[in-house]
């Protein structure tokens, strides 16, 4: 088994793994970044408009913190939320300094691209990361899969993994940086990148630590839902001339009273619309018709992104459905991005304290850029401080220890068994009909009940290539983490937020102004509430 040394080991290769990777190499430390995936080119970073919110001229930095506070009804971390709006714009000016094309704009900041180009802002916010990536020392691991956090006498140690052949290793690192993405992966309907199935998340819980607000996942209404056509989202800004309608032709925006700007709606009503379109596609087919918009503005982003797609937009109206967009749950960081583990640290998606039951709009981005940084300069300052000589090799007895479990991982045994893309297929069906945007309890029971057999059945999954060993594991974490998500709703009854309770509407706050706390205890999910500070 090869082993690895390192001072910081970061696991991700979005905006907020990046930027920590950058701050600590900045420090003259030893940075390895780990991804499962081409770095920088499968996060939801890459997916983004590229929209920050920050305090600029236009928005000061109370009005951010008031309009963070009131998305979040009531659940934020308050110093999660003041650090967020403190160092929001010195992160901006950071991502500048690494050469990221930002220009000011209404509550905040937009990657600046050109107008005619069709390239998503994301992807040029990742492409210009990257080559900053390229000119530093810190070695990129694209490829390689992490499995477990190693945890020895109540701080992290390192990890284990396989590279992608199958061959199994071990890092030492004095420090670890979680900046895996949330887990939208694992619903069938998703805006999300196919990889993004809470990788940090799991690791997190596997390492005991606990997480936070799993049932509040974010909802945007307004995602392809064309057979053959990826789930992307419709990109702001829309044209005046977009409809939305249902099979009888009747307008939806008139039948939801959406009298204003659906840009605005989508910002003022995001949760209220993407509800009422969900409730609709239950029934019926969904449209939106771009079909009035001016030939002129097809030239222009986004619709010019839409040009290149083998469906003919410009001619026909096409399918839409809500889809999840983000996870407001996750591990909790103090102020310097530590978590309860020593050695430890969380940045981006993968961390809770910033967004309460529900994101206020650009706040995912200037997320990444703040506590990225900070995770990369606290990771740094914690690797400083560990004494060389405890810094040693993992023994011999300890390898062989991992070697074991690395055999276990790959155990062969005879029979018919499930092909792990059934699985994929029935966890995601599973996740979007009993977690989606509208719950209730019975419903959710049965969720719950068909994800044990689901459970037994992946147990039994046995891994006859490299490939079936890698979707085993991630099974397993979207069965945890659906499983999670399904008893954490059935907890909280009430509707709060981005969460909504068919069978409790209202907000409660006198019963439940609380986070919900999920755990493991012995590999069984246990779930306790805790007051809001």
């Amino acid at each position: 088994m090869e082993e690895i040394s390192t001072d910081i080991l970061i696991i991700g290769s979005g905006l907020a793994g990046i930027l920590s990777a950058l701050e600590a190499e900045r420090r003259g430390l030893q940075v390895h970044l780990v991804s499962k995936f081409a770095i920088g080119m499968g996060t939801n970073t890459s997916l983004s408009n590229g929209a920050f919110t920050a305090a600029n001229s236009n928005l000061s930095k109370e009005d951010h913190l008031r309009e963070t506070l009131q998305s979040g009804k009531g659940l934020n971390h308050l110093s999660a939320v003041q650090t967020l709006v403190e160092q929001g714009p010195g992160a901006i000016e950071k991502l500048i300094e690494h050469g990221v094309p930002i220009k000011e704009l209404g509550m905040g900041y937009l990657v600046d691209r050109p107008e005619e180009s069709s390239q998503i802002p994301g992807v040029l916010l990742m492409k210009t990361l990257r080559e900053r990536l390229k000119q530093s020392s810190v070695k990129l691991l694209a490829g390689w899969i992490i499995f477990d956090l190693i945890v020895e006498e109540g701080e992290v140690r390192g990890a284990f993994g396989f590279f992608k052949d199958g061959q199994p290793f071990l890092i030492r690192s004095k420090a670890i940086i979680l900046a895996t993405g949330g887990g939208g992966g694992i619903y069938r309907r998703n805006d999300n990148q196919r990889s993004i199935l809470g990788d940090g998340y799991t690791l997190a819980l596997r390492a005991g630590l606990p997480l936070f607000d799993l049932e509040f996942v974010q909802f945007y209404p307004l995602v392809i839902g064309e057979p053959g056509l990826n789930t992307l989202m419709i990109y702001l800004p829309y044209p005046k001339e977009i409809g939305l309608f249902n099979e009888k032709g009747e307008s939806l925006l008139e039948k939801l009273d959406i009298r204003e700007n659906l840009n605005r709606a989508i910002v003022t009503k995001r949760d209220k619309l993407s509800l009422a379109l969900y409730e609709a596609v239950q029934k019926e087919d969904v449209y939106c018709d771009l079909t009035k918009v001016p030939e002129e503005k097809w030239a222009c982003y986004p619709l010019n992104l839409l040009k290149k797609s083998k469906f003919s937009f410009r001619e026909r109206p096409f399918l839409i459905s809500p889809a999840v967009h983000f996870f407001m749950g996750g591990v909790e960081i103090n102020e310097c991005g530590g978590t309860d583990l020593p050695g430890l640290y969380a940045a981006g998606e993968t961390a809770w304290g910033v967004h309460g039951a529900n994101r206020l709009g650009g706040n995912a981005l200037t997320e990444c850029a703040v506590f990225g940084k900070i995770a990369g300069q606290s990771a740094s300052e914690y690797a400083r401080r560990i004494d060389r000589r405890a810094f040693s090799p993992f023994s011999e007895p300890f390898k062989k220890r991992w070697e074991k479990k690395a055999r276990a991982y790959m155990r062969r045994k005879k029979g018919v068994f499930d092909h792990p893309r059934d699985l994929f297929k029935e966890l995601k069906d599973l996740a979007w009909k009993y977690g989606g945007p509208i719950r209730e309890e019975n419903p959710m029971r049965e969720g719950l009940e068909r994800l044990s057999h689901l459970e037994g059945r992946i147990e039994r999954l046995y891994p006859d290539t490299v490939k079936d060993l890698f979707h085993k594991r991630e099974l397993e974490n979207m069965a945890l983490l659906i499983k999670a998500i399904l008893k954490g709703s059935l907890l909280r009854r009430e509707s709060r937020g981005a969460f909504f309770r068919k069978d409790f509407q209202n907000q409660d706050d006198q019963n439940w102004l609380k986070n919900t706390c999920y755990h493991l205890e012995k590999g069984e999910l246990e779930i306790t509430h805790r007051p809001v500070s």
